[in-house]
C-alpha cells in the first residue's frame, strides 16, 4: 500500500464521526475500537502510513458498517465554505463513501504522497482511497488555520477564491504486518471556490515542509 508517513486529512481528509465543530477538539475519523497493546507510534520522519486528513467530527462509540454511496442529489449539494468542505470530507471518509469523496475534488486535484510524488486526478485518487480504507484508518485532525485569498471582485463580492487549510493530525491504522501503528504530523491543504459558489479540494498535502 502507499507508504504515506504522516505524523489526515484528512483534510483534512480525508478519516470518522459524529458532528462537531471545526476548531474544537481534535476530530476523529475512522474506527472506534480501542488501540491494540501492540500499537506502535512514530512521527513524520519514520514509519509507514496511508492517506488521511480532514476535520470537524468526533468518532461514534461504535464502529458502523460503511454507509451506501451518496445519491446524485447529495453529491451535487456541495460545500458553501472551506470549513463545510472539510466537514463533508470527514463524513464521507467515515462512511467510506469513495464516490462522495471524489465529488469533493476538482478533476485535476492531487494528493502529495510521502515521497513527494503526486497522486493526480479522480481515477488515481479513487484507487488511493480504496486501498487506504483496507488499513482500517482512524484519523484525528486539528485544523488550526483557514486563510482565503485571491479571487475576482464583482461588485461588493469576491468570487473564485482559494483557501489554505493548515493544522496537525494523528493517524492510526493497520501496518504491513497487521499490527496497529500510529503517526503524527502537519498538513496543508488547498481548496478552491467554483463558479457556482461551492468549494472543492485541489491539493491534499500531509507532508508540507516544516521545522
Amino acid at each position: 500500500m502507499h507508504e504515506i508517513k504522516r505524523t489526515l486529512p484528512i483534510v483534512a481528509c480525508g478519516i470518522l464521526l459524529a458532528a462537531g465543530t471545526l476548531f474544537g477538539a481534535s476530530s476523529a475519523y475512522g474506527q472506534t475500537d480501542t488501540k491494540s497493546p501492540q500499537t506502535a507510534h512514530t512521527n513524520h520522519s519514520a514509519g509507514h502510513a496511508a492517506h488521511a486528513r480532514v476535520p470537524g467530527f468526533v468518532a461514534p462509540t461504535t464502529t458502523a458498517a460503511p454507509a451506501p454511496a451518496a445519491n446524485a442529489a447529495a453529491l451535487q449539494a456541495g460545500a458553501q465554505t472551506p470549513a463545510e468542505l472539510i466537514n463533508l470530507l470527514g463524513q464521507r471518509i467515515v462512511a467510506k463513501d469513495v464516490d462522495g469523496i471524489i465529488a469533493l475534488q476538482e478533476r485535476e486535484a492531487a494528493i502529495i504522497d510521502w515521497d513527494g510524488s503526486v497522486i493526480r486526478g479522480h481515477a488515481a485518487i479513487r484507487a488511493f482511497y480504496v486501498e487506504w480504507f483496507e488499513s482500517d484508518p482512524i484519523l484525528q485532525v486539528n485544523p488550526l488555520q483557514i486563510v482565503e485569498a485571491g479571487g475576482t471582485r464583482v461588485g461588493n463580492k469576491v468570487i473564485g477564491r482559494s483557501a489554505s487549510v493548515m493544522g496537525t493530525y494523528t493517524l492510526e491504522q493497520d501496518g504491513p504486518d497487521g499490527t496497529r501503528v500510529s503517526f503524527s504530523g502537519n498538513f496543508c491543504d488547498i481548496v478552491r471556490q467554483q463558479v457556482n459558489g461551492t468549494w472543492l479540494y485541489i491539493q491534499d498535502n500531509p507532508y508540507p515542509p516544516h521545522s
